[in-house]
């Protein structure tokens, strides 16, 4: 319902980082006087809780003490890389592409050399078939090799010069061959080291169409195979013989850039496009065009106008299954490198939301991601830098190495329903998780005019509002905090947005709720 009078409405977050949906909610509050904040026009460093809560991202530490290689060494590259042998007892690795070499550690940090002479700033790619690793690359004079943590070798069989592959049906399926860009190769049933016998062999896909295979992903009993980076299209390979295999084509006008822009979340497959737009195989089925499907829809012209989708090859990408999020590496404009990671928050998808929730992390540099098995045996994202280093994320401390992450979180200009009304704002209070004794900022501006601040200290304890006109489950209780600020003025506006920041070393953050008193003071005369 409109605004009426003098009222206290309290504020929901209900939605994520949104580029494309203007910059006012016209919203109403109900008549309990809450009032759902349908998008972020910020979200910085964040995440999001179901109960509304936006809170900062948690950090990230080093995972090897000792630069691999030097302090400009590119990570390209991350694996969890597990074989079980014989005796019972599998056995980890974890393997890092770091410049000209492959390294790989036992789970302690402590990295060594297990293969040199590789071509710096190539785009690897792991796979494991029977307790083999495999590895591609992007570069056309590194060949496949293979490595079973004992010995590691060019990959037996006269493979094709691959630079991805995929275990599929008892296979493994390759791709990415610069002499044959259009073939899809497979190998020997259950011979990753057979790909010239009976069994082998090989798939055009549209070879004539002047596009590339970029990608391939098994997926419910089917392989996907993606092509680009220009017209760009989509297809499926079915059945689990060679004489079985069949080739349909799922869509086409979809391009993705390369490998590591693919991957799996919930029971669907996402994949970043050539043209940085966001997809998953079960929306475009759904809606059967891809035009209105995309995931990315929220922060379309933030993708569209802002990254160097030049470097869309580069892009990366990972599923954070703990937490129900994507990571996704992209280069902004003007940019060599992933400064920011895009995260899509997919939880949302189940809680009647159409599109996930965006958020963006912007501490540190990544060029490679990966879903890792962390030594206290917890799945983390790993993600190697461009200065020979590796950070695990998912740390309990808000800080990346010693890096304060900074926290923005803004509203768009809330109208409370009524665009023309001028209104003014009196009391503020602020729904808080105290987490620590650091200070948040609180800012509020009307009609694009700085209106106020007022700082929120996390250390106070108990209840400012009291049980009675709040209510403990509404507003305060244990969990959550109040903080009030009694304000004489806070200003005259038709539209009013708030905004809350932090750039504190190790400071945890998370805010639930906002409580202002607003009240209507008569129609505007502008615009009429």
């Amino acid at each position: 319902m409109p605004l009426q009078g003098s009222r206290w409405i309290n504020h929901r977050v209900a939605g994520g980082w949104a580029t494309d949906y203007g910059l006012t909610a016209y919203e109403s509050p109900d008549q309990a006087g809450h009032i759902d904040i349908p998008f972020l026009r910020d979200a910085r460093n964040v995440v999001y809780e179901f109960d509304g809560g936006v809170r900062k991202i948690p950090g990230a530490n080093l995972l090897n003490s000792t630069v691999l290689v030097d302090a400009t060494t590119t990570v390209a590259g991350v694996y969890d890389y597990w074989r079980q042998g014989t005796s019972g007892s599998a056995t980890q690795r974890r393997v890092v592409h770091a410049g000209t070499t492959i390294q790989a550690d036992v789970a302690d940090g402590v990295f060594s050399n297990i293969a040199t002479g590789l071509v710096d700033a190539a785009i690897p790619h792991y796979s494991t078939f029977d307790d083999f690793l495999i590895i591609g690359s992007s570069a056309s004079a590194d060949v496949p090799r293979s490595w079973d943590q004992t010995t590691f070798q060019n990959l037996a069989g006269s493979p094709p010069r691959f630079s991805f592959s995929v275990s599929h049906q008892n296979r493994q399926w390759a791709a990415g061959v610069y002499t044959t860009p259009s073939r899809l190769y497979y190998s020997g049933n259950l011979d990753p080291e057979d790909w010239t016998g009976g069994t082998s062999g090989s798939i055009d896909i549209d070879p004539n169409d002047g596009d590339a295979i970029t990608a391939i992903i098994p997926h419910k009993n089917e392989l996907w195979v993606f092509k680009g980076p220009y017209r760009g299209s989509i297809h499926r390979i079915t059945g689990a013989s060679p004489s079985a295999f069949a080739r349909t084509t799922f869509v086409t006008g979809l391009a993705v850039g390369w490998i590591n822009s693919v991957f799996r979340f919930g029971d669907d497959v996402g994949f970043i496009t050539a043209y940085g737009t966001v997809h998953s195989l079960k929306v475009t089925a759904a809606f059967g065009d891809y035009n209105e499907s995309y995931l990315s829809y929220p922060i379309a012209s933030y993708v569209r106008d802002d990254l160097a989708l030049s470097r869309n090859q580069f892009f990366t990408s990972v599923n954070d299954p703990s937490h129900g999020r994507v990571w996704i590496g992209v280069t902004p404009s003007g940019q060599t490198t992933n400064t920011r990671h895009l995260l899509m928050d997919y939880r949302f998808l189940t809680k009647n939301e159409s599109y996930p929730r965006w958020s963006y992390f912007d501490t540190q540099s990544f060029a490679s991601l990966a879903w890792v098995r962390d030594s206290d045996s917890v799945g983390r994202v790993f993600a190697g830098s461009y200065t020979g280093r590796v950070f695990r994320h998912g740390q309990e401390n808000r800080t990346v190495n010693g890096t304060a992450i900074n926290y923005n979180v803004q509203t768009p200009a809330m109208t409370y329903g009524d665009e023309w009304l001028l209104k003014t704002l009196g009391d503020v209070g602020v729904s808080i998780q105290a987490l620590n004794n650091n200070n948040i900022s609180l800012s509020w501006t009307g009609d694009g005019v700085s209106l106020g601040s007022a700082t929120v200290t996390q250390g106070q304890t108990g209840s400012v509002f009291g049980t009675g006109l709040f209510g403990t489950a509404t507003f305060g209780g244990d969990s959550f905090q109040p903080r009030f600020f009694n304000l004489e003025n806070g200003g005259e506006f038709r539209a009013i947005s708030y905004t809350f920041s932090d750039s504190v070393n190790e400071s945890d953050i998370a805010i639930h709720r906002v409580l202002a008193k607003i009240s209507g003071s008569g129609e505007s005369q502008e615009n009429t």
